[in-house]
């Protein structure tokens, strides 16, 4: 009798590691059904407990479980299986509440059902089977142990992403600036000698002086010009008018001069006798009579500049009238253009310090190299692209980057409000295609990658690639053997 039981334990624990080895159908199941619900994740199958040949004292113990990619592992209820000893002694001694064993070799098949609560890993996971034959069990020593592949499970969403387009500036090694404005500095009928009292000439000519000095503040700052463009009104001679302005632009020249120890190289001196540029934009921007036969008569230029102003006051007497009293005054100006040179930053601690203090000194390739110089989606990453896209609203470079920086930041709004000043290059309508398809539109966004495509931006065929793949659904629950 001995020597049979002995025999029969060897057997067993053989039939044990054969199933452990085996698929699903081996251990019995069938049926097999994982769903992912609102709050949790369900499992059910059945199992059939006649696909169970175990001796009287052996069990075997299936614990469901999900992995992770990572080796996370959420284990469900497990199943007990076991001989009829084993059995019976469980009928016995479970405490209420505990999953029934199941009579191995006997029985109606037995309907499982088990759930975990929902988490974002399980999108990307694994259902496995746990074995364990009696002897490896907790507190039953050694024995046999497998795991069971059941299904590869695939229910992240299908969501969109691709490198974002930035652009490298080019490297501005001259660093030039301008600054400019407009003064009203007034003279004594027919006279040319600055008076710096006179009517409102302190505040006129305080605005020249604080633009200069507003550079010369800049300790990195160097002036490398001043242009000063004198413009006269076109009434009276004009002879009278040339002298005038040229004559008043060479005092304002003189009286700025006396005032700094720039070179006299550094000063430049141009006028205008008759503004009649600045005639024409007064009158359309007006609705006075006869407006578009006075444009017509301003534009042509076979009337002589000479008799120009007669001319116009014998045909337009009216309106003249009106227009010597209310804007011919503000046809005399000096419009002014400091020119100066900054020095080039190249350590990326100066660049955050000047972005902080004095960002104007800045070109934009340096503006560039301080927003990556933080990490990629912080709030100072995206504050330099911005401030790049203030200082120069007219570059579509930086309107492109600072766009793909509000589209990292999900600011898709205002994202587009720098697309509107992009440019229509091969970038340009690769990120309009990111912003398309990140709002979800990806049959615009389609049409923008192949345009940028086209013009061979290589970035956009792998961005069709994968906006193919958005298109299509999750892959959902692939079950190994079902």
């Amino acid at each position: 009798m001995r020597k049979k039981a002995y025999i029969a334990t060897l057997a067993l624990a053989a039939l044990g590691a054969q199933a452990v080895a085996q698929d699903v159908e081996t251990l019995g199941l069938s049926g097999i059904d994982i769903r992912k619900r609102a709050a949790d994740v369900a499992v059910a199958f059945t199992i059939n407990p006649k696909a169970y040949h175990l001796g009287l004292t052996r069990e075997m113990t299936l614990t469901p479980a999900f992995v992770s990619e990572q080796g996370d592992t959420l284990r469900l209820e497990p199943v007990r299986i076991g001989g009829k000893n084993a059995w019976y002694y469980a009928m016995r001694n479970d405490a209420p509440g505990v999953r029934p064993m199941l009579r191995a070799g006997s029985g109606a098949p037995a309907t499982y059902t088990a759930s975990v609560p929902l988490e974002r890993w399980l999108d990307r996971s694994r259902l496995t089977l746990l074995t364990c034959a009696s002897g490896c069990c907790p507190g039953s020593g050694p024995g046999e142990k497998g795991e069971v592949p059941v299904a590869d499970i695939d229910w992240s969403p299908r969501t969109f992403s691709a490198p974002f387009a930035y652009v490298t500036p080019e490297v501005d090694t001259l660093k030039q600036f301008d600054i400019s404005g407009r003064a009203y500095v007034n003279f004594k009928v027919n006279r040319t000698e600055i008076e710096p009292t006179y009517m409102n000439n302190p505040g006129e000519l305080r605005k020249i002086l604080e633009t200069v000095d507003a550079v010369r503040g800049n300790s990195d700052a160097t002036v490398q010009r001043i242009q000063l463009t004198g413009y006269a009104s076109p009434e009276g001679p004009y002879a009278n008018n040339v002298r005038l302005a040229r004559e008043r632009t060479a005092a304002l020249r003189d009286y700025v001069s006396r005032q700094y120890d720039f070179p006299a190289s550094v000063y430049a001196t141009s006028s205008v006798p008759e503004d009649w540029a600045g005639l024409r934009d007064s009158v359309a921007a007006s609705r006075l009579p006869q407006r578009e036969a006075m444009l017509d008569f301003i534009d042509d230029p076979s009337t002589p500049v000479e008799v120009k102003n007669d001319r116009f006051r014998a045909r337009f007497p009216e309106q003249y009238a009106y227009l010597l009293r209310t804007v011919y005054p503000w046809l005399r100006h000096t419009d002014y253009v400091i020119t100066y040179r900054i020095r080039r930053y190249t350590d990326v601690e100066e660049i955050r310090r000047v972005m902080a203090t004095q960002p104007g000194n800045l070109s934009l390739n340096e503006l560039f190299i301080g927003a990556r110089s933080y990490p990629q989606g912080s709030k100072e990453y995206n504050d330099a692209f911005e401030l790049a896209a203030a200082i120069y609203p007219m570059s579509e470079i930086a309107n492109l980057n600072a766009a793909n920086a509000l589209m990292q930041r999900g600011d898709y709004t205002k994202a587009g409000e720098y697309l509107k000043k992009a440019g229509s290059g091969a970038e340009a309508l690769y990120t309009r295609g990111m912003l398309a398809a990140l709002q979800g539109d990806y049959e615009a966004a389609e049409g923008y990658f192949v345009r940028s495509r086209d013009k061979g931006y290589a970035a956009a065929s792998e961005a069709l690639r994968l906006l193919d793949r958005a298109r299509q659904a999750p892959d959902g629950v692939r079950y190994i053997k079902k």
